[in-house]
């Protein structure tokens, strides 16, 4: 396995577990997991020009998975959705 395949597996790793720690949190409390995005939403909004490639995928992809959503993609099921 390429270095490249392995920070690529952390980095789909770290996303991952950040949404399944939102999403349970959120079973919760109910405002969790939208007051989480607009939180991710400023973080990346501040780090957009100071952060790397990887930085900004796992951002990116944390969002994707909680909300279903990506510009590439379109709306989708959240992760996990049943």
């Amino acid at each position: 396995m390429s270095v490249e395949d392995r920070i690529l597996d952390v980095k789909s790793g770290t996303a991952i577990l950040t949404t399944c720690i939102v999403q349970t949190i959120n079973e919760r409390d109910p405002t969790f997991q939208e007051r989480f995005v607009a939180r991710l939403d400023r973080a990346f909004a501040q780090r957009r020009d100071k952060a790397e490639k990887d930085e900004k995928e796992v951002l990116s992809w944390t969002r994707t998975l909680l909300t279903g959503f990506s510009l590439s993609g379109g709306q989708e099921k959240p992760f996990l959705s049943d």
